[in-house]
């Protein structure tokens, strides 16, 4: 497995092989800003969320390696645009910071570290100048032809079932969260259609790494690696000599 790298690295893993079995390395440890160099190029992307009406996008803008020794968890916290569209108008945008994290878990014979255990640990609104909501007022006079202006001082489902009623219910429950002007409130509804949408788009081959012929490090660690914990701020590849 180590036809792929240079002499030099070869070298090294040779000697590294040899301080092991005198006792002298017993693991190598991955900083979070080694770690964070390897996720670096998985941003941006986006991903879509269900809603009622309309059309919910994500935008995961940036993220970053966080690291729970307690836990043995390893974690990525992502700085994100959430927006809300309607007829081809954005009623809600807000920035978002949310952490997902799970637990890594070595396979010495397929030479694989694994995540296990996958969950979103917190999503938190920012509020800075990006955010935006619209109010129930303004989406039906947005949205809804002229005749029914004379309806909005009555109830939202009283407007609403002029159209389908199939859909009023769910859509005049829906549009009831932007009444408060909670950014907040609308965050916490979606949530769990976030969190759903998300873990859709991670597939198991980006929960792992299987090690690469051509870094020394990796090379060493698929010859000799026992475990992999959280450990001291990093993550620990473990030795066996």
């Amino acid at each position: 497995m180590t036809n792929n790298l240079s002499f030099k690295d070869k070298c090294k893993v040779y000697l590294a092989q040899w301080l092991v079995k005198l006792g002298k390395l017993t693991h190598d440890d991955f900083t979070k800003a080694e770690l964070n160099a390897l996720v670096k190029d998985s941003f941006p992307y986006t991903f879509v969320f269900e809603i009622p009406i309309g059309a919910g996008t994500v935008s995961v803008l940036e993220g970053k390696v966080t690291l729970d020794n307690e836990s043995n968890r390893i974690g990525l916290q992502c700085l994100s645009a959430v927006k809300i569209d309607v007829a081809a108008t954005t009623i809600y945008r807000a920035h978002v910071v949310f952490t997902l994290s799970a637990t890594p878990v070595y396979d010495k014979n397929m030479s694989t570290l694994y995540l296990t255990g996958l969950t979103t640990d917190s999503v938190t609104l920012v509020n800075d100048d990006y955010a935006l909501i619209k109010d129930t007022q303004f989406l039906l006079t947005r949205f809804f032809p002229k005749s029914v202006n004379s309806l909005l001082g009555g109830p939202l489902k009283s407007a609403l079932s002029l159209f389908s009623a199939g859909t009023s219910d769910m859509a005049a429950d829906y549009l009831t969260l932007y009444l408060s002007g909670s950014k907040q409130a609308v965050l916490d509804y979606h949530v769990p259609h976030i969190d759903s949408a998300l873990k859709k788009q991670i597939t198991q081959k980006d929960l792992t790494h299987t090690m690469r012929d051509n870094h020394w490090r990796e090379v060493l660690f698929s010859k000799l690696g026992q475990n992999v914990r959280v450990e001291e701020g990093v993550l620990r590849f473990y030795l066996r000599q």
